[in-house]
């Protein structure tokens, strides 16, 4: 007698056991030519800051040169664009007037980019919030949305449809764009996330124990990390890794599996040797021995 076919939930199960093979950074880090030249592997533009947070920036711009980027341009508040620029001369800031980072002057600089990290830093306020969807609106590159940048589009869900963009909520902000709470199960989780990323026509990556990533259609569980990954930063070192890998031509979902797979195993490697005293600035250092070596 013929077996019965497999059912719709095995047919997943079995499709996704598949798909979530750790991603090989050999792949993603192919040999340059030796001709190579700067531009060739992507500049990256993070938008965001205020006169309180600036140093999620500094983590955004120098993970996505950690990770290959070749340029990493901040457009922030004055304050905020001045703390950034003495943190490190690998940077170049961006300073605007306002608040928030100005529209007209991130739109300004997008124009030779290859892709936008935007939301991290930001005042929450009606005006900032207007600032940060004036900006995605007006964004053509393909664009990682974090921190205060989710807040903005949970009131205006449609602005990123048709464009390239990740989305990098902790459980809070995941709540905060679905108006649902963030369930216990991994099973749950997976469908909460392939939910969300067809509601908003992007990739979602919701970060935490596990990572869970999806497009819609592929789902992903990055297991990758520490117990000792808990203090502030972390999330804007995923957020500037993926940044680079989508200046350097990947598709977002790539961008969120290969950038959670870096940031885990970083910081991994960092609390191995620092245990409780790890810090975000630990795991930046720890980027470059995870990618291999030519």
């Amino acid at each position: 007698m013929p077996s019965s076919p497999p059912s719709r939930r095995a047919r997943r199960v079995s499709y996704n056991q598949g798909l979530n093979k750790e991603p090989s950074l050999k792949e993603f880090y192919p040999s340059r030519p030796v001709n190579a030249r700067k531009g060739d592997f992507g500049r990256v533009v993070v938008c965001g800051g205020s006169d309180r947070y600036a140093g999620c920036l500094a983590f955004n711009s120098l993970a996505a040169l950690r990770a290959g980027a070749d340029l990493a341009i901040v457009v922030a508040p004055r304050r905020a664009a001045d703390i950034v620029a003495g943190y490190s001369p690998d940077l170049i800031t961006v300073p605007c007037d306002s608040p928030y980072p100005e529209p007209n002057v991130a739109i300004e600089s997008l124009e030779n980019a290859d892709s936008l990290v935007i939301g991290c830093g930001v005042t929450r306020t009606a005006e900032s919030h207007q600032a940060l969807l004036d900006i995605i609106q007006g964004c053509k590159t393909p664009m990682v949305l974090d921190a205060e940048a989710l807040h903005s589009l949970a009131a205006k869900t449609d602005i990123i449809k048709g464009k390239k963009a990740l989305l990098t909520p902790n459980a809070g902000e995941y709540e905060v764009l679905s108006r649902a709470s963030w369930p216990s199960t991994l099973e749950a989780k997976r469908t909460a996330v392939e939910n969300l990323a067809r509601q908003y026509d992007a990739t979602v990556v919701v970060k935490g124990v596990p990572d869970v990533i999806s497009d819609g259609k592929r789902t992903y569980v990055d297991r990758r990390g520490s117990p000792y990954l808990t203090k502030g930063g972390y999330g804007d070192l995923l957020a500037g890794v993926a940044g680079a890998h989508l200046a350097r031509g990947r598709n977002p979902f790539d961008a969120a599996k290969v950038a959670a797979f870096m940031v885990g195993r970083a910081g991994e490697l960092a609390s191995s040797k620092l245990g409780e005293s790890t810090l975000a600035s630990d795991v930046l250092s720890h980027l470059s021995l995870v990618i291999p070596s030519r």
